[in-house]
């Protein structure tokens, strides 16, 4: 009995402390709400994953925007050296193309890359996303990217 009544004190502290979160400053409290749910929507739930290649040394992050795309068939400048190997994922159902390149993009420039050569990226089979989709789970998007450190 007196766990079942320290377990209800500690939710009603609980309950509490969300409620005075919302009630003190709610628009200041409101505004980084929807600042998390803006992030979590570009964002779409991809993982970027980079792994050095080669010998260059860390370098200095570089802004995602300055970081160049070449498509999988495009001559890179020949002052331009492997860096790292960028693994993305992303959920089918929310990410897209778009996005799953947004995120090698940010994560080649905090790595300090400043290009990056796409790659295919693969999509699940019709048949892995039905399944996602009747028995739960996910059904992701891959691809592998090659970040670059060019002069």
């Amino acid at each position: 009995m007196t766990h079942s009544i320290s377990r209800q004190n500690t939710h009603l502290t609980s309950i509490r402390r969300l409620l005075e979160m919302f009630s003190t400053e709610p628009q200041r409290k409101m505004n980084r709400i929807a600042a998390a749910i803006g992030i979590l929507l570009l964002t779409g739930c991809v993982t970027a994953r980079a792994t050095m290649l080669g010998t260059i040394p860390q370098q200095a992050s570089v802004p995602a925007e300055q970081v160049r795309i070449y498509l999988a068939d495009e001559t890179l400048p020949a002052a331009c050296e492997r860096y790292a190997l960028i693994s993305l994922t992303g959920d089918v159902q929310m990410t897209t193309q778009a996005q799953l390149i947004a995120a090698a993009r940010t994560r080649a420039g905090k790595i300090g890359a400043n290009a990056v050569q796409l790659a295919p990226i693969e999509e699940p089979s019709t048949a892995r996303v039905v399944a996602a989709a009747i028995l739960g789970g996910s059904a992701e998007r891959r691809g592998d990217l090659v970040a670059y450190r060019c002069q």
